[in-house]
């Protein structure tokens, strides 16, 4: 149970940056805004958990192969696919491409690492895919088959690629790396790499922030403390405990946490559509999480 409310709070924290992110997509180049709040997430972990990272430093030498393959997958490839999709797409097409994690992670599993899924789970996966077709669709089959798609929604596939693999890899190697030592790993990491990447693929063309306002600033704050940070640790320790394939279905209730924080912050109402959807999405996620299994313990605290 702590896993899965791990994994609730950190949708919620996610459904945030989809509010927050879209308004410094617009401002700061997509490679600048995860390089900022990649760094916040660094001077975060570093502020609270130095003496703790200090103690496994050796491990996290010898580890060094998996926290690479996690920062170029979670930290690099995923915010910077998803922040710049949302300068070529809507937050609704981001939503329905974000649903298909769950389904690309259970093909990885089986492919690549031969695990076995069973029928339940699959139609847990099935239904919660129903269920955000059905928020975003507002019920209406016509609706969803009128929705455009374009190149945002392909980049969109490639942040979605890239967090199937990084959970996967949370998954392996996890529970053999100290919890706050490997966040601090792969956020350093993947710091040095969107800095390189973006020293050359934006700042050598002149791209920078175009806007320092108020909202600009607290958005990018948001990015840095809740998904780059909180978000990610407890991804991580639920991922490690429950397994990927039953963590990345909640990626479904994202459009559902996103109408709530709508309702509590913009003052936008929930619809019946919503509400729904995200009782057909309860119902999925209710088939894939009740097959015992998971990794235990999961993370070292150490």
């Amino acid at each position: 149970m702590r896993a899965y409310a791990l994994v609730m709070v950190t949708m919620f924290l996610f459904a945030g940056n989809y509010i927050v992110g879209k308004v410094a997509a617009d401002a700061v180049p997509p490679l600048t805004l995860t390089w900022l709040r990649t760094l916040i997430g660094v001077i975060l972990v570093t502020t609270f958990y130095w003496k703790k990272i200090r103690m496994v430093k050796r491990q996290l030498i010898d580890g060094w192969r998996p926290l690479v393959g996690m920062a170029a997958t979670g930290i690099v490839m995923f915010p910077a696919f998803s922040y710049l999709a949302l300068h070529y797409t809507t937050t609704i097409n981001a939503s329905i491409m974000e649903s298909l994690t769950p389904a690309v992670t259970i093909f990885i599993g089986a492919v690549f690492l031969k695990e076995k899924y069973g029928l339940s789970q699959l139609i847990g996966v099935g239904i919660s895919l129903t269920g955000v077709a059905y928020i975003i669709s507002k019920g209406s089959f016509a609706r969803l088959l009128s929705l455009e798609f374009n190149s945002g929604d392909l980049i969109m596939i490639g942040a979605v690629i890239s967090w199937a693999i990084y959970s996967t890899l949370v998954n392996i190697y996890g529970y053999r790396l100290p919890l706050f030592g490997s966040l601090f790993g792969i956020l350093v990491i993947g710091n040095v790499m969107v800095m390189i990447a973006a020293f050359l693929f934006e700042w050598s063309q002149g791209r920078f922030i175009t806007d320092w306002s108020m909202p600009i600033i607290t958005s990018i704050l948001y990015t840095g403390l809740f998904p780059s940070f909180l978000a990610l640790l407890s991804w991580n320790m639920a991922v490690a405990e429950i397994g990927p394939a039953k963590a990345t279905i909640f990626i479904n209730l994202l459009p559902f946490a996103t109408a709530i924080l709508s309702l509590l912050f913009l003052q936008e109402k929930i619809t019946v559509d919503q509400v729904i959807g995200g009782a057909i999405v309860l119902t999925g996620i209710y088939f894939t999480t009740r097959v015992k299994g998971g990794r235990k313990p999961g993370y070292k605290l150490r």
